[in-house]
């Protein structure tokens, strides 16, 4: 036993003086080939964007009003008329497997799903994109149109980034218990609930009234920091499809936080923001966690 213990010990030793070692004698050519990788990946990355924009153009109205725009439609509906296939012909079945709410829209209904589409049609054209043409006049009004060349660096784009999700993550959070206030729920955020099983476009399915305090949450980060115009479209881009993938209604091993998301459209009091953090401070997610656990014990019992 003590011959055994021994052994351990030396291989234990033996490892933590190997990863002592290692950044000693070769930390300087490491550190050399990631800064050499940075520039490299960083003069393709600022060559691809400039023949982008030659592409393009460099005008700052397209490029802020039809950028915005097309981040988010273009993304959304390419992911949400998949899902909309998917609910509607139960197709591909292995699909099944990762449901949250087995047995809901199976198939989807297609009428409530037609008028989710005109709805979210509506609150994309009549709302965001005159509010986007108004956004950039304003920026243009104070000189503070994000700017066109010279890529960030990846540090101040993390910065910018993190801030931009720290902002609607706040923001969210508050908007969303304020909109589950019993003066409020059914003028304003009653109709999200209409999904009591989301489907994946029911991320925009919303009043008016809703859709303008959630869009204003999203740009407070952007007037915040004004990032680089592609970080710009990255955020949106990134904000949409975030929202998207927590309505879908399944949960895959490789995408986070739809369970979540989907407890809320379950129990409709708890699981207010998009991750965890808000909702363990301030102790909305208890509910979530004690079905999680359930969810769990259940699996190993079967």
């Amino acid at each position: 036993m003590e011959l055994k213990q021994s052994a351990l010990c030396q291989k234990s030793l033996l490892l933590v003086t190997t990863l002592l070692l290692i950044p000693i004698f070769y930390g300087h050519t490491v550190t050399t080939h990631l800064r050499e990788l940075k520039a490299v990946s960083g003069a393709i990355l600022e060559s691809s964007w400039e023949a982008f924009l030659q592409l393009v153009g460099e005008d700052d109205y397209n490029l802020y009003v039809w950028g915005i725009t097309l981040s988010v439609q273009i993304p959304f509906w390419a992911i949400g008329i998949f899902f909309m296939i998917v609910d509607y012909y139960n197709w591909p079945k292995w699909f099944r497997k990762y449901k949250l709410q087995p047995g809901t829209n199976e198939p989807v209904d297609l009428n409530k799903l037609l008028e989710t589409v005109k709805v979210v049609l509506i609150n994309q054209w009549a709302i965001s994109y005159p509010l986007t043409i108004v956004s950039y006049y304003f920026k243009k009004a104070t000189n503070t149109t994000p700017i066109i060349h010279g890529l960030p660096t990846i540090e101040q784009a993390l910065l910018d980034f993190t801030i931009l999700f720290i902002c609607e993550e706040i923001g969210v959070y508050y908007v969303h218990r304020l909109v589950h206030h019993p003066k409020l729920y059914i003028t304003v955020h009653k109709k999200h609930h209409e999904w009591r099983a989301p489907v994946a476009i029911a991320s925009m399915y919303s009043t008016p009234i809703e859709y303008l305090l959630l869009l204003g949450a999203a740009a407070v980060g952007p007037l915040i920091v004004n990032p680089h115009t592609a970080l710009l479209w990255f955020w949106y881009a990134f904000v949409h499809l975030r929202s998207v993938n927590e309505h879908t209604g399944y949960k895959f091993p490789w995408l986070p936080f739809s369970d979540h998301h989907d407890y809320h459209h379950i129990m409709n009091n708890a699981c207010f923001s998009h991750s965890y953090f808000l909702d363990w401070l301030h102790g909305t997610d208890k509910g979530f966690r004690a079905y999680v656990s359930r969810k769990k014990s259940a699996k190993q019992i079967d």
